[in-house]
């Protein structure tokens, strides 16, 4: 019985000390490997800046401009703020333009660059792509019209929550609170005289 409780605590001994042994190993390695990686980012920054528009490009999807079926700019733009604003911040100016540009389908990318010709999308500040691409890609029909289209809305007996749905982003795109006294009595004056 002594015997069998001294190899147990051989066993023991020797099982702790390559634990130790591996430990060790894995520090060695996991230091090794961040200082590769700090040599790659500070020797070649390119790569890294690539990497990090490869990784956008792959969240951002593409825009395809489809105005009566609702798929205008500002609501794609309205999607993907977050990304252009938190995680573009490594990007300059420039390059957040590009990434901007690059995801419009071939359609409306065509449209953009003959609309900014003879400049090219990097020549452009990020808030004058926006401001092209808003014009280009918004909606085809005026804020009274849309506002109006908003007033006649009603429940067809569909589930709650795709009506709820349905008003609030036709209130958010009819710019219900940015309408002024003069603009309501319009509406509600059009609006009553078309009722059945």
């Amino acid at each position: 019985m002594e015997k069998l409780a001294e190899v147990l605590s051989l066993m023991q001994s020797r099982m702790d000390h390559q634990e130790k042994t591996l430990e060790l190993m894995q520090d060695a390695f996991l230091r090794a490997l961040e200082k590769m990686e700090m040599r790659m980012t500070t020797a070649n920054p390119a790569a890294a800046k690539h990497s990090i528009f490869d990784s956008l490009c792959r969240r951002i999807d593409k825009f395809y401009f489809d105005a009566e079926n609702g798929r205008t700019f500002d609501i794609w733009y309205k999607r993907f703020k977050d990304v252009f604003d938190n995680d573009c911040a490594e990007l300059n100016e420039q390059e957040k333009t590009r990434l901007l540009v690059s995801r419009l389908d071939e359609d409306s990318h065509q449209l953009f660059r003959g609309s900014i010709a003879p400049k090219s999308p990097s020549d452009l500040s990020w808030d004058e792509a926006i401001a092209i691409m808003d014009r280009l890609f918004g909606s085809g029909k005026t804020l009274f019209r849309r506002r109006f289209e908003c007033l006649k809305i009603l429940y067809d007996h569909q589930d709650f929550n795709s009506y709820e749905t349905l008003v609030r982003t036709r209130c958010s795109d009819a710019k219900f609170d940015s309408i002024n006294f003069d603009g309501l009595q319009c509406l509600i004056y059009v609006a009553s005289t078309l009722r059945d």
